[in-house]
């Protein structure tokens, strides 16, 4: 960017659901960031936890959009990206509210957009917080749109290596990511129907059918609040995965794709460990609902006796 020239407008959305903590540490990082034309905004989808009248009373400049229930990942954050784009947003800033952010770190994303209009979505070098020289995600990852395969990528790699191997295409995590107002404009918002996980991925493959690169800015750096050891998963977890695995596979997978059993049986080696816990029955039973939901092309939040 000319050192001269304006700089463009970013809104920065993070989506909070009963995470009061997280979300103020997270406010706090962002409240010295150093880029000049910032906003933040925090969508909120209905959490009990007091988490509004704490925001308001540490950060009362900080908008709240209240969304008034759980609208999930996707339907929380498109909220907000309404609310920016309605606000003038240049780059509409999508951030976990399980992150810490370095003062510095939106320079670099908007730099490298602005230097290459072809990129559509930027992302950051992600690292632990119990961590922070080991790298959680290098913007993003890998997924393999026959088979259902992920992987984040957990090492420094060129940015200009980035992009589509055969059927695995590089996508940026939903965890940060910076978006173009004419992508958002152009390909749509994130799609609700996936609810909670693949929604990022989702959303990267429509950018980059219409044209559109994912990029990475190495030198901009946060931390995210991820568990240092594997844990039992949840069933909601395991739901949502399995089914938002699977729509996507169906909905971007190329003609011959595998069947949807063996994106399940893939899936399910990853999270065997999982399965054989102490209350793995449950995993189970919700994995069989994913199944079934999936079957019939269901959407939305999971069941609730899950």
């Amino acid at each position: 960017m000319p050192t001269d020239a304006p700089s463009p407008r970013v809104v920065v959305v993070v989506l909070n659901w009963n995470g009061r903590d997280d979300t103020l540490a997270c406010l706090r990082s962002l409240s010295v960031c150093t880029y000049p034309e910032l906003e933040l905004l925090v969508v909120d989808n209905g959490s009990e936890d007091g988490s509004e009248a704490a925001i308001r009373e540490t950060f009362p400049a900080v908008e709240i959009l209240q969304t008034g229930a759980n609208l999930g990942f996707a339907g929380g954050n498109n909220a907000g990206i309404d609310r920016a784009l309605d606000h003038g947003a240049d780059y509409v800033l999508l951030l976990n509210n399980d992150t810490e952010v370095e003062p510095g770190f939106v320079e670099p994303m908007v730099e490298r957009a602005e230097a290459d209009p072809s990129l559509g979505v930027v992302g950051a070098a992600i690292a632990y917080a119990h961590d922070p020289q080991r790298l959680w995600a290098f913007g993003g990852g890998r997924f393999d749109v026959a088979t259902g395969w992920v992987r984040h990528v957990q090492r420094p790699v060129d940015p200009e290596t980035l992009g589509t191997h055969g059927t695995r295409h590089y996508y940026i995590t939903g965890c940060t990511m910076l978006l173009r107002r004419e992508v958002l404009e152009r390909v749509g918002r994130l799609d609700t129907s996936y609810f909670h996980f693949c929604e990022d991925v989702d959303l990267c493959l429509r950018a980059e059918e219409a044209g559109y690169r994912v990029g990475v800015a190495p030198e901009s750096r946060l931390v995210h609040k991820v568990s240092a050891t594997t844990r039992v998963a949840s069933p909601a977890f395991l739901y949502y995965n399995l089914r938002s695995r699977l729509t996507l596979v169906r909905r971007h997978g190329p003609p011959g794709s595998p069947s949807p059993w063996s994106v399940a049986i893939l899936w399910l080696r990853l999270w065997r460990p999982a399965l054989l816990g102490g209350d793995g029955w449950r995993g189970w039973r919700a994995l069989a609902r994913a199944w079934a939901d999936y079957r019939r092309h269901a959407t939305g939040p999971a069941p609730g006796d899950l």
